[in-house]
């Protein structure tokens, strides 16, 4: 629910010895701009996800969030020995085409690290994942789950919808998606960014919109090396392949971006797939 900044300062404990514009929570300093969660903005990097060519499939990625509302030194102690990581799963995929689909459920588990941020490219993605969902003992920092009523051309019950353009063997797409706060998770996160910022459209209340875009020409070398990115660049790339790299934004906007960009990280495909049926008939 909405709170007043008196509530939210009582509920998130404000350490005293921290600057005066400091918003502690969970770890992590939101500066001066954590005043108010609806503004709540989260960039990150080195994100990775997975290919898909049809319905009934699931996609999954991750990435390093570089800069909390634009500083990237978040540490609650001033120190640069902290870092959030994050795993997205994306869930039944549908109305798959060559350039657009949708998944109807979603979740993306945000981790806390207490040591210095490793390199997602100086290992292969499921290194990486294994690594994520190791941090802080397996417990999440905070839990996002998907939320329907995208809009425009979505499905109703779709949480998170993509598109993209094929050209040539270069695939290229964006991604949209809005989520709820939930658990698992650091409750004192959870209250925080439980700010119902957002108003899906049906005009019902949600915490956080997901953006995203991404390539296929820009691959974790290691995911190369080790075989889990074959045929992302030629076409010929079967689901569940290493095929994207990019970038996504978390925030807790006051606004949705218009009907005609929706799209989400992780729908790994986007054109890819149909290239491929066309070289195999």
């Amino acid at each position: 629910m909405n709170k007043t900044i008196t509530t939210l300062l009582a509920a998130i404990g404000i350490a005293a010895s921290a600057p005066a514009s400091a918003i502690i929570v969970g770890g992590v300093d939101f500066g001066a701009l954590g005043a108010n969660p609806i503004n709540i903005h989260l960039e990150t990097a080195t994100l990775a996800q997975t290919f898909i060519n049809g319905n009934g499939q699931n996609a999954t990625a991750y990435g390093y969030i570089t800069t909390l509302n634009g500083d990237s030194s978040y540490c609650a102690d001033g120190s640069g020995n902290c870092g959030l990581f994050y795993v997205a799963n994306f869930n039944n995929s549908q109305n798959f085409s060559s350039s657009y689909v949708e998944f109807t459920s979603a979740t993306v588990s945000v981790f806390l690290s207490d040591t210095s941020p490793f390199n997602l490219l100086n290992h292969d993605s499921p290194t990486n994942l294994a690594t994520i969902l190791a941090l802080n003992g397996g417990n999440p920092w905070v839990t996002l789950t998907g939320h329907g009523n995208l809009g425009g051309i979505a499905d109703p019950l779709a949480v998170v919808n993509g598109g993209g353009v094929l050209t040539g063997a270069t695939a290229s797409g964006t991604g949209f998606g809005l989520f709820d706060v939930s658990g698992p998770g650091d409750a004192s996160v959870i209250s925080y960014l439980n700010a119902n910022g957002v108003l899906d459209a049906a005009g019902n209340p949600t915490d956080i919109v997901l953006t995203s875009s991404f390539n296929n020409r820009v691959l974790n070398p290691f995911d190369q090396l080790h075989g889990f990115a074959n045929g992302c660049q030629n076409g010929t790339a079967v689901a569940g392949a290493w095929c994207f790299q990019g970038t996504a934004n978390l925030r807790g906007d006051t606004q949705i971006p218009e009907p005609g960009i929706l799209a989400l990280v992780g729908i790994g495909l986007l054109g890819l797939g149909s290239a491929a049926r066309r070289r195999k008939a």
